[in-house]
């Protein structure tokens, strides 16, 4: 993957490229920002290591691409394929954005490469899972190709209120 200086709706320059190793500790220190928001992902924290991290961007059977804006990691998005003979053209992509550089245009462009490298690996069926009150991730998904698969409601309590789980997939043409 070749990758050049882009810049933001904001006109900020960044590089969208495949993590190193040496990206390790920006991606955590990102993906626990995303975190403690407490309404965008899952998990209260990462619960990746540094090296667990390392290793698992040395994973030729994954990607995992960074956002970088002037050597600081604002954008961190991973895809991990099926690991089953039955599921190895799907792959699960997950997405995060650091406060303050969403609503830019830097998503979706992580998102086109991250397609484009699924081309490449014949996976024909990119997953994702959001919650129903990121509208704007959704509408994101959905103007890049997205299509609603489905809900589960009220799998997730946010601030005591249920909110449902969406699954969305994009399908791959070959």
């Amino acid at each position: 993957m070749l990758f050049k200086r882009q810049k933001d709706l904001e006109r900020s320059e960044y590089i969208i490229r495949k993590a190193d190793p040496s990206d390790a500790r920006g991606i955590i220190i990102c993906m626990q920002s995303v975190m403690d928001e407490r309404i965008y992902l899952v998990g209260e924290y990462y619960l990746l290591t540094e090296r667990g991290e390392q290793e698992r961007i040395r994973s030729i059977e994954d990607l995992t691409l960074v956002c970088d804006r002037y050597g600081e990691i604002i954008g961190v998005i991973t895809i991990q394929r099926g690991m089953y003979k039955k599921n190895r053209h799907t792959a699960n992509l997950g997405i995060a954005i650091k406060s303050g550089h969403r609503n830019k245009g830097l998503g979706t462009r992580m998102i086109q490469e991250a397609i484009n490298w699924c081309k490449g690996q014949g996976i024909k069926k990119l997953n994702l899972e959001v919650f129903s009150t990121n509208t704007g991730a959704i509408r994101a998904y959905e103007k890049v190709g997205f299509e609603i698969e489905g809900h589960r409601r009220g799998q997730f309590m946010i601030n005591g209120e249920p909110v449902d789980d969406v699954f969305m997939t994009y399908y791959i043409q070959q």
